[in-house]
């Protein structure tokens, strides 16, 4: 070897190395962080799959309770069965609020001389998907009747809707 070569070699002191290292850990930490990352956008991506399922299944109960539910005055129903997607299924209950009082017609139905009223109906049907989250869906309709068919024509009712805490049907 030549002097000068020597001499170089004894002037390194391995900072070369060091930092490199500092490089290496910090590529490290960010590799970790992203896969991090991608695992929780995951996870966040199949909870709102699940949960979408289940709301799908809710109003699937709805559709069924239309399409086959018992709507009358005496009205207290329940029912469930599966969506066919998966363990997805659904459980729905029909209920008369208001006992099946046969109530004025809605604002904007023409009522007949007093003729026909409505009696009110609610459906709550609740999802469930086959990891178990739940969701519930509300349907609220009315039949017109004719007001010598229900149980009794409240005039007192007036329109109120079922969302109306104050009324009285």
């Amino acid at each position: 070897m030549t002097p000068t070569k020597l001499h170089i070699a004894k002037q390194q002191s391995g900072t070369a190395l060091i930092i490199a290292l500092i490089l290496l850990v910090a590529l490290t930490l960010m590799a970790i962080s992203s896969v991090n990352t991608a695992s929780l956008d995951l996870i966040m991506a199949g909870n709102e799959q699940y949960r979408s399922r289940a709301f799908t299944a809710a109003e699937a109960g709805i559709e069924n309770a239309l399409r086959t539910g018992t709507f009358n005055s005496q009205t207290n129903f329940s029912a469930s069965a599966s969506t066919g997607t998966g363990q997805d299924g659904y459980t729905y209950k029909i209920t008369s609020p208001n006992s099946g009082v046969v109530e004025a017609a809605p604002t904007g139905y023409s009522s007949g001389g007093g003729q026909f009223g409505a009696v009110y109906f609610r459906i709550e049907s609740e999802g469930v998907s086959e990891r178990g989250t739940r969701a519930t869906v509300t349907q609220e309709l009315f039949q017109v009747v004719n007001t010598a068919d229900g149980p009794g024509f409240n005039s007192a009712c007036g329109n109120a809707s079922l969302d109306d805490t104050a009324s009285t049907c």
